[in-house]
């Protein structure tokens, strides 16, 4: 049987994310218009893995992907996967890990076996050539209790997007 994921908790995992991975906005970008989404669903499969990639480059857009088990939402995400547009090339990182620092800065998101991390300044995802210094276990289970708290904070009002197909937050 298949199930449906509950998106008001997935939807309040995307916005919490969104919030949680955003970093000083670079003023030379200021005046740009937004071009990252963070969106959350059921785990990637080859349907969805295409169509995020078609619609990040189709829409010059980042995304953020959150996958999540259906009935198990309240956990938290299972995975992230990035879909980042860069001059009509869609560059793909699936099974990425979300670390937090010590100090509640913004989270990051790091794709497996590379030395890159992202986050975002509310424009795009941005990179940073090497990953964070400190554990990474540690960082990974504190991103985890962060973005749980901080879905669990949503208040109800910024829910009213909630649709019936895919939840969108950023």
């Amino acid at each position: 049987m298949t199930h449906q994921c509950n998106l008001e908790t997935v939807n309040r995992f995307a916005i919490a994310a969104a919030k949680l991975l955003r970093h000083e906005l670079n003023q030379e970008f200021a005046a740009d218009g937004c071009s990252v989404i963070v969106i959350a669903g059921p785990a990637l499969d080859k349907r969805l893995f295409d169509k995020w990639t078609i619609e990040a480059g189709e829409q010059q857009m980042d995304i953020v992907y959150l996958a999540f088990k259906a009935g198990r939402e309240h956990l938290g995400p299972t995975s992230a996967s990035i879909f980042a547009e860069r001059s009509g090339v869609v560059f793909r990182y699936t099974d990425c890990a979300r670390w937090s620092p010590k100090d509640d800065g913004p989270l990051l998101i790091m794709p497996s076996g590379l030395n890159v991390c992202f986050a975002h300044d509310d424009r795009a995802l941005v990179s940073f050539p090497s990953r964070p210094a400190g554990s990474l276990r540690s960082g990974i289970a504190r991103a985890r209790v962060r973005l749980r708290l901080a879905a669990n904070a949503v208040p109800s009002e910024h829910l009213r997007h909630v649709q019936t197909a895919w939840p969108l937050a950023a």
